[in-house]
Formats: structure tokens, C-alpha cells, sequence
């Protein structure tokens, strides 16, 4: 199998532990099952800001029955399933995203990813996509990270089973994401005081504290 490190610069990812598992159902159909997504739960993206999903998020590509693979790794050589094929299910609930893909057993690469998760080698979910609707909001406190809040995913990419959850281009979309949070005066930037200058203080911090990072 291929392993693909190279996303669209416009599209991230995020991941969840131990939210994967291989299962079969009544007619001996093997299944991977996760839950690529969670709602109203704070995550710290790369030290740079805090992000949180919020409920009915994903409405816009269930709606709308976007073409969303399952694949393994990221990698859209190695489909598991489609939307489009009924092959892939997804669902969205009071908790987050779920997904649901028949593996298919004519298939050597998708039954050994399944054997992969079935063994627990593979424990971790990951979805692909593009931001449709986002909130920022900073802190009277200095010291509490800017808090991005997702409120529409305009495109979901992919799902999949991942054995590791890191790429390059997720921690380049999410720099770019928090830079134009920065910049853009179309971003609704709050602050609990409404102290403007207040706040573009801390922007100007973190701006720097975001270029030393990247120097290391």
C-alpha cells in the first residue's frame, strides 16, 4: 500500500484514539466502524489555538450527499468505500460524526486493513475537509488560547482508519487557518472586555509566538 503524505493545502485533517473497530454483521459482511468526529469538545491544535466542532457541523454534507470515501491512511488509492456506492455510511449525531464501511472481500488491500484493525494494530479514526463556517473568539486573559469554533464543514473528503494521525499538511492548513484569523477584520475577533486594542495585542503575540515556533 501506498502511503500518501500530500493533501490540498486548503484541506485538514483531524483524528480521534481509539475510535476505530472491525466488526461483522448478521450476513458475515465485514465492517469497519468510527467516529471520525466529536462535538463541543475543546482540542489544542499545534500550542497555536483551541478548536471545537460545533453540533450540526457536518448538516451541509449529509444534506447535500457529498461523494465521501473511507480509505486507509489518507490514502485515495486504497478505498474501502464510497458514499456514492452505498458502500460507506455516515451519519451525524448528538455526539459527532460517525461512519460506517463494508469491506469488500474480493478485496486483498481493504481485508488487510481490516485485519489490521480487527488485531487493534490500527486503533485511530481521521477525517479530511474543508472549513465551510468558522468563529473566532480571544480571550481577556493573554495566557488562554484564541478559541476556534467549527460551525460548518463545507466538504467532507474522506474518512478512514489511520495509522498515524500526523501530516504536514494539517499543521500547514491549520498555520494558514490561525494567520488569516490574525489578519482577516471579517473575523468576528471578541473579546470579553471589547478591548480592541486588547486584543490585537495578543494577536500580535501570538503571530510571534506562531513564527518562533515554526523556526525550531
Amino acid at each position: 500500500m501506498s502511503d500518501v503524505k500530500e493533501l490540498p493545502v486548503d484541506v485538514e485533517t483531524r483524528f480521534l484514539h481509539l475510535e476505530v473497530r472491525a466488526s461483522k454483521r448478521s450476513d458475515d459482511q465485514p465492517v469497519i466502524e468510527g467516529v471520525a468526529a466529536v462535538v463541543n469538545q475543546e482540542t489544542t491544535i499545534s500550542n497555536w489555538f483551541r478548536e471545537m466542532i460545533a453540533p450540526g457541523a457536518f448538516k451541509r454534507v449529509i444534506s447535500e450527499n457529498q461523494d465521501v470515501i473511507g480509505c486507509f491512511n489518507h490514502d485515495w488509492g486504497v478505498v474501502l468505500g464510497r458514499t456514492t456506492a452505498k458502500t460507506l455510511r455516515i451519519v451525524e449525531t448528538a455526539e459527532g460524526l460517525e461512519y460506517s464501511i463494508d469491506v469488500n472481500p474480493n478485496d486483498p488491500e481493504a481485508l488487510s486493513v481490516y485485519a489490521k484493525v480487527q488485531r487493534g494494530d490500527v486503533s485511530q479514526s481521521s477525517f479530511a475537509f474543508r472549513v465551510g463556517q468558522e468563529e473566532w473568539y480571544y480571550p481577556e486573559n493573554e495566557k488562554e488560547l484564541p478559541l476556534r469554533t467549527i460551525k460548518e464543514v463545507s466538504e467532507l473528503i474522506d474518512v478512514c482508519p489511520v495509522t498515524f494521525p500526523a501530516y504536514p499538511q494539517t499543521s500547514a492548513a491549520v498555520r494558514s487557518k490561525f494567520q488569516t484569523s490574525q489578519e482577516d477584520p471579517a473575523q468576528p475577533h471578541q473579546a470579553a472586555s471589547g478591548d480592541a486594542e486588547g486584543v490585537k495585542a495578543r494577536q500580535k503575540a501570538r503571530r510571534r509566538e506562531l513564527e518562533l515556533t515554526e523556526r525550531k
